[in-house]
């Protein structure tokens, strides 16, 4: 399955069928396990599912001990204040762009505290890709910066952005923005508002659009610093 670029249903449904072969052996196993940080325990594990939080930059150690398989995985997120991202295009095209109240772009970008910024997103597909649907648009705010106001038709004194289209969905969170769209050769524009709420350096995210249904339509752009005066 890991090597298929992609399965048909009726793989896909024998796939399904050997993991419940799987799982239905796995069901008798007795293996326990115990996961330690250097001498210090964290947890045991005994049957039921069991996640550990806060393990990150920590020398782990884990013992089994019983009949049968134990599985386990390490999933990690956030952005890595050393390791570059890697930044391409691959049938999508996705920009992000720091503009002040009246649309001028903003340089650094470096913001004084209590700005209002706005942010503008390009979105585009190739010519060769044709019309993308089902566009998965993440944009993760740095530190420095919160979400003011994600519906740009609701602010009316940013008169002059008359080229925002309509996203199919819209997701506000804390700390991202996540936009689901149709990509086509004709550039598409959204706008939303972010308040410069801390002074300090920040790491800044890339702007990411992936093709929900095909990982190899996807684009990832604007890694960098934001700095909050």
């Amino acid at each position: 399955m890991k090597q298929a670029g992609w399965l048909s249903t009726q793989e896909s449904a024998f796939a399904l069928l050997a993991l419940g072969k799987i799982a239905r052996q796995n069901a008798r196993s007795t293996a326990t396990g115990a996961l330690t940080a250097g001498s210090q325990p964290l947890a045991t594990f005994t049957g039921p599912d069991l996640t550990v939080r806060n393990v990150a930059n920590r020398a782990l150690t884990l013992r089994a001990a019983g009949q049968g398989n134990l599985y386990y995985f390490w999933e990690l997120a956030g952005i890595s204040p050393t390791t570059p991202v890697r930044e391409e295009d691959a049938y999508l095209k996705v920009r992000r762009q720091f503009l002040s109240r009246t649309g001028q772009p903003l340089g650094g970008p470096t913001f004084a505290q209590n700005d209002l910024v706005v942010v503008k997103i390009t979105i585009q597909a190739a010519d060769a890709a044709g019309e993308v649907k089902n566009v998965a648009i993440t944009d993760l705010l740095p530190a420095g910066l919160e979400i003011e106001n994600p519906r740009i038709g609701a602010v009316r004194e940013l008169d002059w952005a008359k080229d925002a289209a309509t996203p199919d969905y819209l997701d506000v969170r804390d700390d991202r923005l996540n936009i689901f769209t149709t990509a086509s050769a004709t550039p598409r524009v959204f706008y939303y508002l972010a308040r410069a709420v801390s002074k300090g350096t920040f790491r800044l995210g890339p702007i990411s659009a992936d093709a929900m249904y095909n990982a190899e339509y996807h684009s990832y752009n604007g890694a960098g610093v934001v700095r909050v005066k």
